[in-house]
């Protein structure tokens, strides 16, 4: 009989798409070399995580209906950021520590004494009070080692960076220390009433420890070691930056099942690789969170309609989607929803509104970007895109067609884009991603 001595793994993710899946390769790269994996997710994710071998493990979806009513209807701002990070993150805090409670106790009384270690996506935020002095789940001495995983930009703040949110490039001149130190400050009191809120809810769930420092840099290096999937190429350089944080490349690209469904037009886009002279694929997306089609997906569809030497292809982004009353161009092909990596390697400019898995999916590809976002962590996300060399940022989430067209054109016509992209892509192959997540849960440091 052989025995396992590999430590038991839980991957804990907040419920969104952009926060689950990017740990799925994981999960499966894992449970291939013999690592027993449980995942915490929304309900919307048991089938994709049981594919990987890994045991599902349900916690309540953060975002309801009435959440994202009650959010979209307050203008960008310190208060919608307010309201998104009281509600969205602190709040579901009791939510997950029991979820993560449940799970760890289960563990436990099966094998009581196997190593445990936590993999928390950043935005899971259920092992929080636990660090702050709760008691601890059943059956355990000391809390597991936690790894915090990162699924989007690097949030914590810097004397380089300005703060996060209004998608301003790095500065780190005696200027540029002088404008962050001062955008800094005019958050001062936001940053304290979140810390307020914070130490309340964490206090009710047993937290004998008060968080003293902006809550994101609390959340990105509480723990052990923070993991941020892309190299440091596409992250703005910080001359204070934690020794906890670490570079582990992109997330690995899916593998593309064979049995997958493809669109009906699917033979059109690989016989056109074969041509003399190939047309120029474009493809874009809006992602799975912002999907208002009339933002960027339509308008590109329109600005690329003349041309000839061009195939649009358009992604929905959500199961059974369509674009009723929208006459769809004969250059242009749209489905509802298909696997980026499916399609990307065709592809010679992806076109996205800035959401973090796209630009990760991009980069793995080796794909140049025109970017067409600024809610949320889109401007933040877009402006990395302007700042590595890899695409155009269009510095807005309705671009017009001209913009979009002037974008499209600037990255075909200028090699530099694509030189960069592949650039870019080897140097996060190179750090190989799911083999630097194995030997960080393995104890590396």
């Amino acid at each position: 009989m052989t025995i396992n001595n590999k430590p038991l793994v839980v991957i804990a993710c907040a419920t969104a798409s952009g926060h689950t899946l990017p740990l799925l390769p994981h999960a499966a790269h894992l449970t291939k070399q013999g690592f027993e994996v449980s995942f915490i997710s929304g309900p919307d994710f048991e089938k994709s995580i049981q594919k990987t071998g890994a045991t599902f493990y349900p916690t309540e979806n953060i975002y309801t209906a009435e959440t994202l009513e009650t959010l979209n209807a307050i203008p960008d701002g310190p208060a919608r950021a307010i309201f998104d990070i009281k509600n969205n993150f602190i709040n579901v805090t009791a939510t997950r520590m029991k979820t993560l409670q449940t799970v760890l106790e289960t563990l436990r009384e099966t094998h009581p004494t196997r190593e445990v270690v936590i993999v928390q996506e950043l935005l899971y935020m259920g092992t929080w009070p636990y660090i702050l002095g709760a008691p601890l789940p059943k059956g355990y001495d000391r809390f597991p080692r936690t790894i915090i995983y990162g699924t989007g930009s690097l949030l914590i703040s810097s004397i380089d960076t300005a703060p996060f949110g209004p998608g301003l490039p790095p500065d780190s001149s005696e200027e540029g220390h002088a404008r962050n130190a001062a955008m800094y400050g005019t958050m001062k009191e936001m940053n304290a009433d979140l810390i307020d809120y914070a130490n309340t809810v964490y206090a009710g769930l047993g937290a004998t420890v008060k968080v003293t420092e902006p809550l994101f840099d609390f959340w990105t290096t509480g723990h052990g070691i923070m993991l941020q999937p892309c190299s440091p190429s596409v992250e703005y350089p910080r001359s204070d930056l934690s020794p906890k944080i670490r570079f582990i490349g992109g997330t690995p690209r899916r593998e593309v099942d064979p049995s997958m469904a493809l669109p009906s037009w699917w033979d059109e886009l690989e016989a056109n690789q074969q041509t003399a002279s190939p047309k120029k694929v474009i493809f874009v997306t809006q992602g799975t969170f912002r999907i208002d089609y009339n933002e960027l997906v339509i308008p590109t569809m329109q600005a690329l309609a003349d041309r000839d030497d061009v195939m649009v292809i358009g992604v929905l982004g959500v199961r059974n989607a369509r674009l009723d009353g929208f006459e769809i161009p004969s250059n242009a092909k749209v489905v509802d929803y298909l696997l980026y990596d499916a399609v990307l390697p065709y592809v010679d400019v992806f076109v996205t509104n800035g959401g973090y898995g796209s630009f990760t999916h991009g980069i793995m590809n080796g794909v140049p970007m025109v970017m067409a976002g600024t809610g949320q962590d889109k401007a933040e996300v877009s402006m990395r895109v302007e700042w590595a060399g890899i695409g155009v940022n269009l510095r807005t989430d309705s671009p017009s067609q001209e913009a979009i067209r002037e974008g499209v054109n600037k990255v075909l016509a200028d090699p530099k884009y694509k030189a960069r992209s592949l650039e870019i892509q080897r140097e996060n192959e190179e750090l190989d991603c799911a083999a630097a997540l194995e030997r960080y849960i393995m104890g590396a440091e």
